[in-house]
């Protein structure tokens, strides 16, 4: 199956990294994935998942063109 961003989106490497974690928390959709987000910028797993160059709004902007693209329905494990 390709990947639903692939076409209209490309996620930077903190979006994709952010994904992940949110895959590992026990997120299964997009959807998901982006309510975590300010679980994650409570937790002390920001600089190990966004690196030091990235921020949380820079990563739900992108989530958000994400959902505006893909849906936030979208399983995670088919855009990671």
């Amino acid at each position: 199956m390709s990947n639903p961003w692939d076409e209209e989106f490309a996620p930077s490497t903190a979006a994709e990294n952010t994904l992940r974690w949110a895959h590992a928390m026990g997120a299964s959709t997009l959807g998901e994935a982006y309510d975590m987000l300010e679980q994650l910028a409570f937790s002390n797993d920001v600089p190990e998942v966004l690196g030091h160059d990235d921020t949380i709004e820079d990563v739900r902007e992108e989530l958000e063109i994400g959902i505006e693209t893909a849906g936030p329905d979208t399983l995670l494990t088919t855009l990671l």
